[in-house]
């Protein structure tokens, strides 16, 4: 019996081998995504493209230049600037999922977060409409307008998987998007152990909702009060109770559970005395250290962001769908990249899977993916560009 368990194991990888890297991917994308072809080249050339030009953390414009076998730059936007933004939200999860196969299991409790991350934008704004796919923020590289994401992620320990990708419009609401992401893991299957949130979904409407479903949650606390701000004073960790909008006539009232872990700095970072870390925390009855310690974890869809911005392709464009587009291969890829560690690079062991992270960087991903890409296009020699 365990003879037949490892061939068929080894015929799964025989096959992998096969396929390659790059074709899974196109597979998934053109199977779930609508690209028309031309002439002389079909859909898959265009989403192979795409995906060589992520991986080199190139423009569309400047791959087909350099390159034989992609149309022109011109026929290749203009097809992109035919995606429907309707199908690519509604595929998005199935896509983000497939991606990650086999990593998650239905009736498992994991870890999840959310999050919203900012691109600046330098485009023109139409400020009146509230479908706008503008949004505003705080000044960020010389801009106050960005076009937004709000991600869903796994940050469990080696299935940092990404869930889900929303686009934001200016009448978007965080609130909302908690909703869709927890209706996702409950329609997987899943169980939560964890929702963590940032700063920005600390609200009592929020609370509220996550209270009544009934979902642990850990969040960081806004000192925006006196009281608030008297409470986090001491020397000592502890926890208590605290109501939100407690004062206001026309606000939301949401009684929380607050807390407060107190760190001593002894001059790390150039600070010294007592830092309040506090949080809101439902359903989740550990120490301040191990809310504080857990919380880390979910720095883990921080790093996507930044994992995102160096191989995503490269665009000036101002068609939000287009953008979208090219956010979400480089969250495929990585989710592409998860697996192939947890499938390949995982300790030979009984118990919970081990990964071996650092023999494996995303960056010799990236770099067999474009080398099998290189396949079917080819890069043009100076002699065929040359002007003299």
């Amino acid at each position: 019996m365990a003879n037949n368990c490892q061939n068929i194991g080894k015929s799964e990888l025989n096959k992998e081998n096969k396929l390659g890297n790059l074709e899974p991917i196109c597979a998934l994308v053109e199977g779930n995504v609508t690209l028309t072809g031309g002439r002389n080249y079909d859909s898959l050339t265009l989403i192979r493209g795409a995906i060589a030009t992520a991986c080199s953390n190139n423009s569309i414009s400047g791959f087909a230049k350099m390159t034989e076998g992609l149309p022109s730059h011109t026929t290749c936007l203009k097809k992109l600037h035919g995606l429907n933004m309707e199908e690519l939200t509604l595929n998005t999860p199935k896509m983000l999922l497939k991606a990650g196969k086999g990593i998650l299991k239905k009736g498992q409790k994991y870890d999840f977060a959310i999050d919203i991350t900012l691109i600046p934008y330098y485009g023109k704004k139409d400020k009146k409409n509230p479908k706008s796919p503008i949004v505003g923020g705080k000044r960020k590289a010389s801009t106050n307008y960005f076009v937004g994401y709000l991600t869903f992620s796994v940050v469990n320990m080696d299935k940092h998987l990404i869930l889900q990708v929303i686009p934001l419009f200016r009448d978007s609401t965080n609130l909302t998007a908690i909703k869709n992401c927890v209706d996702l893991i409950y329609g997987y299957g899943f169980k939560i152990k964890s929702l963590m949130l940032d700063r920005e979904f600390y609200s009592a409407e929020i609370f509220s909702y996550l209270k009544e479903s009934e979902i642990p949650h850990i969040v960081p606390v806004k000192k925006n009060s006196d009281e608030l701000k008297r409470q986090l004073k001491g020397k000592k960790s502890k926890s208590f109770e605290y109501v939100i909008n407690a004062k206001s006539k026309n606000k939301l009232k949401c009684k929380v559970k607050i807390v407060d872990r107190v760190i001593y700095m002894k001059g790390k970072k150039g600070k010294k005395g007592a830092l309040h870390r506090a949080f809101v925390v439902y359903k989740i009855n550990t120490s301040p250290q191990s809310i504080s310690e857990r919380y880390r974890h979910r720095f883990a869809i921080e790093s996507t962001y930044v994992i995102n911005n160096k191989f995503k392709v490269r665009t000036s464009t101002k068609d939000h769908v287009v953008r979208f587009f090219y956010y979400l291969i480089a969250c495929i890829i990585q989710n592409f990249w998860v697996l192939t560690k947890w499938k390949r690079f995982a300790k030979i062991q009984r118990g919970p899977k081990v990964i071996y992270r650092d023999k494996f960087p995303l960056n010799h991903y990236l770099a067999i993916i474009f080398e099998e890409s290189m396949t079917h296009f080819r890069i043009l020699r100076i002699d065929e560009i040359a002007i003299s």
